[in-house]
């Protein structure tokens, strides 16, 4: 059966289904009937391969969210299309799947699910860590490789020897913008503005305070909660205010970081606000303003003015931009170094096996892409660059590159 002719029959087993269903149910019931019907028979995901085709691609799966972080999927594809047009993997041509699991959990359990029966040899993602945590059990179990692209708690690959952090761990990065307040702003008080019941926000807070502790004599430290629906900070602030604290550190995602910053200008608070790679956000500068103005925070990447860039990492930044008509963040470089990772590790195995795969992921070594990968230690966390970004003058500005 030609393409065309399975055209038509799935379009004519539309119809029939939608028809059926017009006899039982009123107009408005038949219209998000038909939808359903539509979606179970044709996954607007699920590449249509021929069986003559099976045999000259190789599936990899990818779990995104949506709306945000969003561009990991945006990176991925890039890589994907660049790795097809070198000749893909020994000659197979790579078929993306990509899932989205709208942020919820079980969905992404269920997708992963998904992914596995459909014959993929390799996951990318998921985006979260509290989604990766669910997922991992998963992948460990069918033996199918996955390297996740925005969590960043170290905890994530506790599920077994299959699973892969393409970012860095929240204790890397905690310590990492610590060190940055103590040797380079000379941070001897701190306050940390942590949202309860959010691992990152909690882990994240923990490695920041440990670290700065550890930093020298007489620093001060103070650590106040704030609750997930919460939008006046007033008395967090003014408990904060009390202390005078030389930095802030505020380790969540937009729109909580800029209300928060908003708020504490607003009441004269003056110290230099720290923030962690949830600050990486489109909309970061639109909704914080002014007040965002010299503050610092930690990523995973930056092709932006200030920024010591590679080769490969400028070749990133060109087609990105070309593709998307926008520079690229850092989820965009995840998405798109955790496919090449994946890939080449494909191209290395002796076969498509995931313990083969496996392997291959677990020996890479100094990596060029995007950013830059030295090796996965022993527990599978990237050991990898990261950046320090500022906002100056109403721009983001790569104040300073770490090497792995």
């Amino acid at each position: 059966m030609n393409f065309q002719q399975k055209t038509e029959r799935t379009a004519l087993r539309r119809i029939m289904a939608c028809g059926l269903i017009a006899s039982f149910f009123l107009m408005g019931i038949v219209f998000s009937a038909c939808e359903r019907a539509e979606q179970m028979m044709a996954p607007a995901e699920e590449p249509m391969v021929t069986p003559e085709e099976a045999d000259t691609i190789v599936k990899l799966g990818m779990l995104y969210s949506s709306p945000l972080p969003g561009t990991t999927l945006s990176g991925a594809e890039l890589a994907v299309s660049e790795i097809n047009a070198a000749g893909g993997i020994n000659g197979m041509s790579v078929a993306l799947i990509a899932k989205d699991d709208t942020n919820d959990t079980a969905m992404s359990v269920a997708l992963a699910n998904e992914l596995i029966a459909a014959g993929v040899a390799g996951i990318i993602g998921p985006d979260f860590s509290v989604h990766a945590f669910q997922v991992g059990p998963v992948v460990q179990a069918a033996g199918i490789p996955m390297i996740t692209t925005y969590p960043t708690n170290p905890t994530v690959p506790d599920a077994g020897d299959f699973v892969f952090m393409g970012a860095f761990t929240d204790n890397y990065q905690g310590e990492l913008i610590a060190k940055f307040a103590a040797e380079s702003l000379s941070a001897k008080k701190a306050a940390i503005l942590t949202q309860s019941g959010l691992a990152y926000s909690e882990g994240l807070s923990q490695y920041f305070k440990v670290s700065l502790m550890a930093s020298g004599e007489g620093v001060e430290v103070l650590q106040v909660f704030y609750d997930e629906n919460d939008t006046d900070f007033t008395t967090q602030l003014t408990e904060i205010a009390a202390m005078e604290p030389d930095v802030i550190f505020i380790p969540d995602f937009v729109p909580m970081v800029t209300t928060a910053i908003q708020q504490a200008r607003a009441a004269g608070i003056t110290a230099t606000f720290l923030g962690g790679d949830g600050w990486d956000n489109p909309q970061l500068l639109e909704m914080g303003g002014d007040a965002l103005e010299g503050s610092f925070f930690v990523n995973h990447f930056s092709g932006l003015l200030g920024a010591d860039l590679g080769e490969d990492t400028s070749h990133f930044v060109a087609a990105y931009t070309e593709k998307y008509g926008m520079a690229p963040d850092g989820p965009a470089s995840l998405g798109y170094d955790a496919v090449r990772i994946m890939v080449q590790a494909m191209q290395r195995a002796g076969d498509m096996s995931g313990d083969a795969i496996r392997a291959q992921v677990a020996a890479t070594m100094d990596y060029s892409g995007a950013t830059l990968l030295s090796k996965f230690d022993e527990n599978r966390h990237a050991i990898k660059s990261g950046v320090i970004i500022t906002i100056s003058e109403g721009a983001l500005q790569t104040h300073q590159v770490i090497a792995p």
